[in-house]
């Protein structure tokens, strides 16, 4: 910590506003343990999102088999999380704020832009996957006409318990999490343990559909992609939870407890998702699930599900706040938090309401990955390169050093270069709902994007970098620019 550094004693307690924000987190407030980033990482990834995909590897043409190897294949990109929650935690910045050292100050701002309009989709999904769990208790509890009230107390529900504890911040969203990763995963596990047994496991190599050798191959790839797009997403707001973690904590604990704490949760999720899909029709996984169990255990099933949904939901409402101030917002976190979740309600009223465009939705998500993961190659890569290491007043403009991020024009052009290269690649190799790139259609609908996009972004930033660091000191030795240039 820097002497000339202001500490905010008891700045982030259970119940209490966070009074940090964006901003950097310095040594004597960092309040989290690796105990606390298992609870928090279990409560976010046991949601409903994780279902539907693991069905959809099933539903592509996959035997059940393979559609499990998709899950556990896909589901290894919460790796990238991982290492990225090194770096986070090494600077004590949330992902929105030191990206600006890789794309510069004002290269930086359409990542940030972004990084706010996934979170918002993401919110709505979730809310409308808790909308639709709430509404199918209500029915169980004998309201079975609950029609527009029923919408409109479900959303209001999900909106005072997300948003609240969202708002109030960091020490009780993993406080809570703890909670809902202890009573969402148990009810999880029990609906595993007792819908497992229904399964045709002596059919559990019968194709879903006829595929021939090479298009189960695409289907395969293309499944894990789907798989892989959960984690990927996480690139721009998962790192940011664990940055009250102390500076010094190895960094094999920080992705061990990072990763198996997603990777497994996940995993069951994911698993559940495509044998259930092998009973029936999961194309509404909340209503799916009901002809193969009993009414108690549906119970189980749906108050997991409306708590996966607001577990969720809370930390995205969180990040979401850290990246309205990223993009310029000038207010205190809470209020930049409490502005995002009365959008995404909004958002979410609007399509129970008015118009439903949740396959817009859903089809924006499925094309994110053409960005988020050459987004993360490039700010992973400059993360390692400096070593987490980032002057946190100068990537706030601040200070005597305020130039050293600002780049060239206020572009990084290393970073801005990497990152449409990846992007590029990202599309070439990409198959969608709405786009299939000419190579995934060459090798018949295989996704290569997920495989390839964030490394040679990563890559490329990589070498640009070496290139032009050693291109200054080339030009300091020689006296043609100052020492102080390369950190410029």
């Amino acid at each position: 910590m820097r002497a000339d550094e202001e500490v905010i004693l008891r700045g982030n307690e259970v119940f209490a506003i966070e009074v940090r924000g964006f901003d950097h987190i310095p040594e004597p407030e960092r309040n989290m343990t690796l105990r606390q980033v298992d609870h928090l990482w279990v409560g976010t990834s046991v949601n409903l999102l994780s279902f539907a995909l693991g069905a959809l590897a099933v539903t592509l043409g996959l035997n059940l088999w393979l559609a499990l190897a998709a899950c556990v294949v896909g589901s290894l990109t919460y790796g990238y999380m991982a290492l990225g929650s090194i770096v986070t935690v090494r600077a004590g910045l949330p992902v929105s704020t030191l990206a600006r050292a890789a794309f510069g100050m004002r290269g930086n701002l359409p990542n940030a832009l972004l990084s706010w309009v996934a979170s918002v989709a993401f919110e709505v999904i979730n809310t409308i996957f808790g909308v639709d769990a709430i509404l199918a208790l209500f029915t169980v509890l004998g309201w079975k006409s609950s029609g527009s009230a029923g919408k409109l107390l479900a959303v209001l529900l999900q909106l005072l318990l997300c948003g609240g504890i969202a708002v109030l911040g960091h020490a009780t969203m993993v406080w809570c999490q703890r909670a809902f990763a202890v009573l969402v995963g148990a009810a999880l596990l029990v609906v595993f343990g007792l819908t497992v047994g229904q399964v045709d496991w002596t059919h559990a190599a019968v194709s879903h559909a006829h595929l021939s050798s090479a298009t189960t191959v695409a289907a395969f790839l293309t499944a894990s992609a789907v798989i892989a797009s959960n984690p990927l997403s996480y690139l721009f707001n998962g790192p940011d939870w664990v940055r009250y973690l102390p500076s010094r904590t190895p960094a094999r604990g920080i992705f061990r407890h990072v990763f198996w704490a997603s990777y497994l949760p996940s995993i069951l999720l994911t698993i559940m998702g495509a044998f259930c899909a092998t009973l029936g029709d999961m194309s509404d996984p909340v209503a799916g699930l009901r002809p193969f169990m009993p009414m108690w255990l549906y119970v189980v099933y749906i108050v997991a599900v409306i708590g996966g949904s607001l577990a969720n939901n809370v930390p995205t409402y969180y990040s979401s706040g850290l990246s309205l101030q990223a993009i310029g917002l000038n207010v205190h976190r809470y209020v930049a938090t409490l502005l995002d979740v009365i959008a995404s309600t909004a958002i979410a009223l609007y399509i129970l309401f008015v118009q439903d465009f949740t396959t817009a939705l859903n089809d924006f998500i499925a094309l994110l990955v053409a960005w988020v993961g050459p987004f993360g190659g490039v700010w992973l890569a400059d993360g390692f390169l400096r070593r987490g290491r980032f002057d946190f007043r100068a990537i706030h403009g601040q200070g005597a050093t305020a130039a050293r991020y600002w780049g060239w024009h206020g572009l990084n052009p290393a970073g801005c270069i990497a990152i449409l290269a990846g992007i590029a690649v990202a599309a070439l190799t990409m198959k969608s709902p709405l786009y299939d790139g000419p190579i995934a259609t060459q090798l018949g609908g295989a996704d290569l994007s997920w495989l390839f996009g964030g490394p040679v972004s990563a890559l490329l930033y990589a070498l640009l970098t070496l290139v032009r660091e050693r291109r200054l000191e080339r030009g300091t030795a020689t006296g043609r620019l100052k020492p102080d240039a390369i950190d410029a």
